[in-house]
This record gives structure tokens, sequence and C-alpha cells, in this order.
């Protein structure tokens, strides 16, 4: 009994801690439009030297990056 106790708190504390993390995404969208995002995820992309091609990769990253900054496609 003491280790299911123990197993939803743990539950609870993560689903807080993911609420604030989203929180914190949304205030991070306010600062950047969505053109300064696209540029600053493609020059981190381009960095990074995601090749372009047939693969997914730098659709996925670039996907992540611009959902980092609140934006989804």
């Amino acid at each position: 009994m003491k280790k299911v106790f123990v197993a939803l708190v743990a539950v609870a504390v993560a689903t807080a801690l993911g609420f604030t993390a989203d929180a914190s995404a949304a205030t991070k969208k306010k600062t950047v439009t969505y053109e300064q995002a696209w540029k600053l995820c493609k020059a981190q992309l381009d960095k990074e030297k995601i090749p372009m091609g047939n693969t997914n990769d730098r659709y996925l990253r670039g996907g992540a990056c611009m959902k980092d900054y609140g934006y989804n496609f």
C-alpha cells in the first residue's frame, strides 16, 4: 500500500512539473515572432549541418525547434 501511495505522489509531482514547463514555453512564444523563430531554427539546423534530401531528420528537428518557440505545424 505504501508503494502505491509513493507512486501516486511521484506521478502528481511529475505532472505538476510538466504543466510548469508548458507554461514557460507559452511565454517564450510571446517574445519571438513566427518569422524570427523560423530564422533561428533554420540557422540552428544549418549550424548542426543537418543534410537536406530524402530524410525526414531536418523536418523533424525543425518542427521540434519551432515547437520550442510555441509554434505547431
